[in-house]
């Protein structure tokens, strides 16, 4: 019952399709016990061949009609009875159907609409927690990322989203509708019979211990069954992205067997969730046989006693049957709420994060940056390991400053904290004095273009990727960024030139293209800081020489951070910074530098750059 109320959680936003879906739920529920109390008089004008009988009727009823179960019994066979005698059994049998289809119609009317709204209530559910999910991807910071696998985050937008809309589907049918019909018709049956109607309410603790006794297990089973589906996913998405590695390393067989590995826990796993899951619906419907042979039983002796008219009981049989498909839809729904809970566990990972970038609401829209960004004793660690060591430097506006080191040295990290990717556990980042942490996210970023070593691009546009996060393109103004980054001649000869759809990752492109698009991208922002994060390290001499040309023109006039190896990038720079291990061991001009001859000569000489 908890993992129902939990999964139940999710729907109350959405209190109008709630409201709607349970009030059609109770007028299905009303019509469907009146059309199979229908059955009773029906069978009764049936079997009944003597007037005789419709003649007693009449007689026997005092003429005082009341609520209670005898009054209201007498009050309708009186009036069955005298229809009958007044215009016959045939007419009283068209009246009888007549009713029945006006019930079975109204019934099937509002159960549809209760589905409709059913519908609604779930989707917008989903909806809701699928938009969630994605604004906080997009305000996480980076290191969750880097700790959370790609595939379990794909598995959670689908695999995991798709268990939870199962769950809340059965879990608001086991709310909000199956106890409606349960409570109905057994207050019909103990209207009908109290003695048969006993013996059944006895038989259910029994059943639901069956019932409890087979889903123990199932959340945890689903649980490490939907991280193993995240796991293969993400198998697969590495063996999609390093297919030509895999391949020149003659690794298939490796990899198919690491995948092999996978596939069959998961097998395991989903084998033995479906095994419980599958055991729901034949062990109730077996419960509910086994129900129906002890009213049988208990019900024909009291036929044989004359305590209950056969019609009746086949009547109140016919009832009792429709209570198995309610039960076997609320154990069905603990099946699932397991499951669901599983998925929903899994999916709160993100959408209960706390550990977030902390953004300010600012009066102003933009910040104008007049005077320097300054790093002041600055200290940072990756969980346990420090990564930065009391880092104080300035850049005045305009300036270009470069920072060299090797790989693990914290250069990368420097840029992340500048532009708030992560923040600093000690010391402070200031812009014009103003601390960043109090300008707004939007403010900071506005200020910023970024062009890195892995050239980012999204399966769009090549328009909407130079205008990325704008409501309104300028075309005119894109070209001129195109043809600064030196990118405009490779972009006219596609074939619908800036509306041409370039991939995933712009994986029609080559290295130097995506590289170009980026810093067009960049150019076309028309940042007042520019971050360039080893912007040129991996293309070919050929392409180098094109995108530095294009770096160069967006560098001229704007204060730049520089991460490089390669001297064409750096030696031009009003001032370089040697990082080693998270600390600054040197700092000047590149001629200042080499004059040393410590740190930063060694590192150009090992880089072959001299």
């Amino acid at each position: 019952m908890k993992n129902l109320l939990r999964i139940a959680k999710i729907t109350l936003q959405f209190r109008k399709s709630l409201f709607l879906n349970l009030g059609f739920n109770i007028l299905g529920m009303f019509f469907s016990i009146f059309s199979f109390a229908m059955i009773i008089p029906l069978l009764r004008i049936i079997f009944n061949s003597s007037m005789d009988v419709f003649q007693k009727m009449v007689n026997s009823y005092n003429g005082i009609f009341n609520w209670s179960k005898e009054g209201i019994v007498d009050f309708v066979n009186f009036s069955l009875a005298q229809y009958a005698i007044n215009n016959g059994r045939y007419s009283t049998l068209i009246l009888i159907c007549g009713f029945l289809v006006l019930m079975v119609f109204l019934k099937n009317t509002f159960t549809f609409l209760s589905t409709f709204f059913l519908s609604d209530l779930v989707q917008s559910s989903i909806k809701s927690l699928r938009d969630l999910m994605y604004q906080k991807v997009l305000i996480l910071p980076l290191k969750f990322f880097s700790d959370e696998k790609k595939g379990n985050l794909l598995s959670m937008f689908s695999a995991d989203l798709k268990e939870i809309e199962l769950s809340i589907k059965a879990t608001t049918n086991a709310i909000f509708k199956d106890p409606f019909y349960v409570i109905g018709y057994f207050l019909t049956l103990f209207i009908i019979s109290f003695k048969l109607t006993i013996f059944i309410v006895l038989f259910l603790p029994f059943a639901g211990f069956i019932i409890s006794k087979i889903s123990n297990g199932l959340r945890k089973r689903s649980q490490k069954g939907q991280e193993n589906l995240g796991s293969i996913l993400s198998l697969t998405e590495e063996t999609l992205f390093g297919l030509r590695i895999i391949k020149s390393f003659n690794a298939q067989k490796f990899m198919k067997n690491r995948f092999n590995d996978k596939s069959y826990s998961l097998y395991s796993i989903m084998l033995g969730i479906n095994r419980r899951v599958y055991l729901a619906s034949p062990v109730s419907e077996f419960l509910g046989v086994l129900a129906t042979s002890g009213v049988l039983l208990y019900g024909g002796n009291l036929v044989f006693k004359g305590e209950i008219q056969p019609d009746v009981f086949i009547g109140y049989l016919i009832l009792f049957s429709q209570l198995i498909s309610p039960f076997k839809s609320i154990s069905k729904a603990i099946y699932d709420s397991s499951q669901g809970i599983a998925a929903l566990e899994r999916i709160e990972k993100i959408t209960l994060e706390k550990k977030i970038i902390k953004d300010v609401e600012s009066k102003e829209e933009k910040f104008i940056f007049s005077k320097e960004i300054s790093f002041n004793k600055v200290f940072f660690k990756y969980d346990k390991e420090e990564v930065l060591n009391n880092i104080s430097f300035k850049i005045n506006k305009g300036e270009t400053v470069a920072i060299v080191g090797h790989s693990g040295a914290g250069k990368s990290t420097i840029a992340d904290l500048l532009i708030r990717f992560y923040d600093v556990q000690s010391g402070t980042i200031k812009i014009d004095d103003i601390n960043i942490q109090e300008l707004s996210l939007g403010q900071l970023r506005d200020l910023m273009g970024v062009v890195t070593q892995e050239s980012i691009l999204f399966n769009d546009s090549v328009i909407n990727n130079i205008g990325l996060g704008l409501k309104e393109i300028d075309h005119n103004q894109v070209i001129k960024s195109s043809q600064m980054a030196n990118a405009h001649d490779f972009i006219e000869n596609m074939g619908q030139k800036y509306h041409t759809q370039i991939g995933d990752g712009g994986n029609k492109l080559s290295g130097g293209e995506k590289q170009r698009l980026s810093i067009a991208r960049a150019i076309y922002k028309n940042p007042e800081i520019l971050i360039l994060d080893e912007a040129t390290s991996s293309l070919d001499t050929k392409s180098e020489k094109s995108v530095q040309e294009a770096l160069e023109r967006l560098m001229k006039n704007r204060t730049s951070l520089v991460i490089a190896h390669r001297l064409s990038t750096i030696q031009n720079a009003d001032k370089i910074i040697v990082l080693d291990k998270g600390k600054i061991v040197e700092m000047g001009s590149h001629q200042e530098l080499i004059k040393k001859n410590n740190f930063y000569k060694n590192f150009i000489d090992m880089q072959s750059f001299s």
